[in-house]
């Protein structure tokens, strides 16, 4: 592959990270001009909904079930635009939309590279034959046939010299692809008139190519002409308009190829579990009564709260309809486990399920086929295709690491809880409790009970969790960031001037870098809100509620984007609620940028089409557009050919 140039250091890489909060920025003030005009909310209330919404965190200030259908609709649209899914596929059309922009690229440079070699013949051949003056006019005429051809069968059977398309540069007879230069009507005159004389060659014109040397070095010159790109194949390289799909496709290789059936995998992906989601719960209350009536006392219907607690769940946003978020259901074991599915799914075992269904897709298909083809590229080059698929060995690290910290802090969690005796719930119940709760915890912010109550130990196990939520895949995108691969990820630090990787790429050392990264975020903005809010503090200082401890807690949950929050008595919202202006505003700028933690600097825009592909010198450098110095060299050596004295 050709020598990457480093995008960190490039200011032409079209995509950076600043774009990523341009993108997140744009949707949270989008709508937070939505609910603010829709009415009932300040706006310092309404933009931290809405960048709640935006960054998946779900922190309230207000509950939701006292919004405008039309705010609700938009909270829950905004978070399906903005989840971790959909961004990361809007990067596979991004590829995909520069695909097409090298293909126009390199369509008009072999137009141009054809066309300037095929003057240079044509002037040579006029001269040996009638010198200077019978030059052939560099235009084409609007008659004339495409400029690269594909070989014909009858063509195939003749020499290169004999064909009446033009000369060939190719082994004889050979089913490879051939550059075609088209001839006007006065090159056809002229190679006729050389045809009348004996032989295929003008042995007066051309003297020194009968000789057994020269017949020799123009044979050599044919058959160790390489394979040329697919673009040289075509019927006509026009107009890129011209072309269809699957000339498109054979252009762009394996990897585009590749990076189509990706998306259509994303979409099924992403449209598939949202439908599957909402279906679950609705047939689940529509013939419930007692839940139903829950509903129906804080005047939500059912349908509508299938749909957002399905959506809510899997784009991992944590608002729910209910004041007291998930606690009137914490007795509904489907819903609840239901829910817990959509939260791994939708965040933390999304790569791992991606790669699932790539490889189950892989078993059932035809070894050879195409499809086939293109999911084992994507199994094979997982980070040269999507920044959230990973290699076997990593996917299989990553689950586990999943499953252990899941079990940590599930075992934590029944170690230090206290429970009732007699309990009212079964010890089954309990468990599903404590999955919920904990597969919550880490991204999506869902609760069945005041976490106030729950054990000091318990809540500080919480704290840790929220703050390394995005650990596990973002330490696993930088890990999986190999050079080789050409991942398209960059970070700055994992390059030095030369564009290699000169940092240990050890497990340990990926966690020092993202701890190191994230803790004095973290401190600034509790330093920030205690100064804020430093008077009420001082003041109160026997309101436990609202110490330094439930403040820390809200800004790590709202830096984890994950949404739990230990409240305030009389109130079923977040603590924030209970936060001055300033600090609100404090809250939102931490929820935007936990946000982008873990994200790479850039996207690696490095487009590689299969004529790209030649392998390194011994310095280990990939010349890229070969074929076009090949052409270049092969004219010269026919031009010597022709000139040679």
């Amino acid at each position: 592959m050709p020598p990457r140039e480093s995008v960190v250091d490039n200011p032409k890489s079209p995509i950076r990270r600043y774009h990523h909060y341009i993108y997140i920025i744009s949707w949270a003030l989008l709508s937070s001009v939505i609910l603010y005009c829709a009415g009932g909310i300040s706006y310092v209330d309404a933009l931290l909904l809405a960048s709640g919404a935006a960054t998946q965190t779900g922190l309230n200030t207000v509950d939701l079930n006292r919004l405008h259908v039309v705010q609700q609709v938009t909270l829950l649209v905004v978070s399906m635009v903005t989840n971790v899914i959909f961004v990361h596929s809007l990067l596979v059309v991004i590829r995909l939309y520069w695909f097409r922009k090298r293909f126009k690229r390199a369509i008009n440079e072999a137009k141009m590279i054809c066309r300037a070699q095929r003057y240079t013949l044509n002037q040579r051949l006029a001269d040996v034959e009638n010198g200077p003056s019978r030059a052939f006019s560099r235009e084409r005429p609007s008659e004339e046939v495409p400029l690269l051809a594909t070989v014909t069968e009858e063509s195939q059977s003749a020499s290169p010299s004999e064909s009446p398309g033009g000369r060939k540069y190719g082994a004889t007879g050979s089913m490879s692809p051939h550059i075609t230069f088209c001839e006007t009507d006065a090159e056809h005159e002229v190679k006729q008139r050389r045809r009348s004389y004996s032989g295929t060659w003008s042995r007066r014109s051309l003297p020194e190519i009968d000789s057994p040397q020269r017949r020799r070095s123009f044979s050599e010159m044919q058959n160790d002409m390489p394979p040329l790109p697919s673009l040289m194949w075509q019927s006509s390289i026009a107009s890129y308009a011209d072309w269809n799909e699957a000339q498109k496709e054979e252009l762009g290789g394996i990897e585009y190829r590749a990076l189509k059936t990706l998306f259509i995998i994303l979409v099924c992906y992403y449209v598939i579990i949202h439908l599957l989601g909402a279906l679950l719960f609705l047939v689940w209350i529509l013939p419930n009564s007692h839940y139903g009536q829950i509903l129906a006392d804080n005047g939500l219907s059912r349908p509508w709260w299938a749909i957002f607690t399905a959506g809510s769940a899997f784009n991992d946003l944590g608002f729910t309809l209910t004041p007291n978020s998930m606690g009137s259901f914490n007795t509904a074991v489907f819903p609840l486990l239901v829910m817990t599915f959509l939260i791994v799914l939708g965040n933390t075992g999304f790569p791992c399920m991606l790669r699932f269904i790539i490889w189950t897709l892989s078993q059932f298909t035809t070894y050879g086929s195409p499809l086939d083809d293109e999911l084992q590229f994507l199994l094979d080059h997982p980070r040269r295709c999507f920044t959230l698929l990973f290699p076997s060995t990593e996917t299989w690290r990553l689950a586990a690491v999943l499953l252990l910290i899941n079990a940590i802090d599930l075992i934590i969690f029944y170690a230090l809880q206290e429970f009732p005796h007699p309990s009212p719930i079964s010890a089954g119940l309990r468990l599903v409790n404590g999955l919920f709760q904990i597969a919550s915890t880490r991204t999506a912010g869902f609760t069945i009970a005041s976490l106030g109550t729950l054990h000091p130990a318990v809540q500080v196990s919480f704290v840790g969790m929220m703050y390394i939520s995005a650990f596990p895949i973002a330490i696993a995108m930088r890990k999986t960031n190999v050079y080789e691969e050409r991942s398209l990820g960059i970070y700055n630090e994992e390059y030095d001037e030369h564009d290699k990787p000169h940092q240990s790429d050890s497990l340990g050392a990926h966690i020092q870098r993202q701890l190191g990264f994230d803790l004095w975020f973290v401190m600034l903005g509790f330093f920030f809100v205690a100064v804020a809010e430093g008077k009420r503090l001082q003041e109160n200082r026997t309101d436990i509620a609202f110490s330094l401890f439930p403040i820390l807690f809200e800004i790590v949950s709202a830096y984890g984007t994950v949404g739990l929050s230990m409240g305030y008595p009389g109130t079923e919202t977040s603590l924030c609620r209970e936060f001055n202006g300033v600090s609100k505003v404090i809250v939102i700028t931490m929820q935007v940028r936990g946000r982008h933690r873990g994200l790479p600097h850039a996207l690696d825009h490095a487009i590689l089409l299969p004529c790209d592909l030649v392998e390194p010198d011994e310095q280990g450098r990939r010349p890229e557009w070969w074929w076009k110095r090949w052409i270049r060299k092969k004219s010269s050596d026919l031009g010597n050919l022709f000139t040679h004295d």
